[in-house]
């Protein structure tokens, strides 16, 4: 398996070669409130209490549309941003493994953890399954799980299966006789899949890669229309 998962990887390379500040910009897009959206027209702002710095926000949702679409499913805690961050620095001009490729794998070994997790009878740490995809999922399990999706030929049932002779078979009397991953075939994944996505948001963003400041613009240019068009309707 240590040898699949490597050769898997090596064959596609990348180098990271994007402005240092990609992946704090990705991360800002991420949050963004994207979810909301309206369009702004002049004669909105003759409320008394318009809110100009939710219209600059809501303008900059339907600006970048196409940003949000690359970040769809890409996890969103703040220690996989941080590790992203990293890699990225540590990194910056070097030619990387793609790891990406592994993303089919990736999913079918969560989806085994989610499922071995609320249905194994087992506690695998403090995390909810239905968190794992968004937060994680505990290590030793997640290597674990991808251990046996690939002595089962990546078939889900017939991991499944394995996996319920394991947890019915009786305690062995030398846990050290067990350790035989010695591997998380994903080590990391989560942080290089946010660099590659970094790297993707930065190259299709049509401005700098300054979240605030771009606020700050959109915020300005609105006004400037609001001022034109109420002169116009003196």
């Amino acid at each position: 398996m240590r040898q699949w998962f490597f050769d898997l990887k090596s064959a596609t390379r990348f180098t990271i070669s994007m402005p240092l500040e990609a992946t704090s910009w990705a991360r800002v897009v991420q949050r963004h409130p994207h979810y909301r959206r309206w369009q702004f027209h002049r004669s909105q702002a003759e409320m008394p209490a318009f809110d100009w710095k939710g219209a600059a926000k809501s303008q900059f949702t339907e600006e970048n549309l196409h940003l949000f679409d690359l970040l769809k499913g890409i996890p969103f805690d703040d220690a996989t941003w941080r590790q992203a961050s990293d890699l990225a620095r540590k990194n910056h001009g070097r030619e990387v493994f793609n790891t990406t490729v592994l993303q089919p794998y990736y999913e079918a070994a969560m989806s085994l953890c989610v499922f071995i997790a609320a249905n194994g009878g087992i506690e695998f740490g403090k995390g909810r399954p239905e968190y794992f995809r968004a937060k994680g999922a505990p290590i030793a399990l997640l290597a674990l799980c991808a251990l046996v999706l690939f002595v089962s030929d990546w078939d889900m049932n017939a991991a499944i299966t394995a996996f319920a002779k394991l947890l019915s078979a009786p305690a062995p009397s030398n846990l050290a006789l067990g350790n035989v991953i010695r591997l998380n075939p994903f080590h990391e994944y989560g942080a290089w899949r946010l660099v590659i996505a970094s790297v993707e948001v930065a190259a299709k963003s049509q401005n700098e890669l300054d979240y605030g400041g771009r606020l700050a613009a959109i915020e300005a240019a609105l006004r400037e229309q609001h001022r034109v068009w109420k002169k116009g309707q003196s």
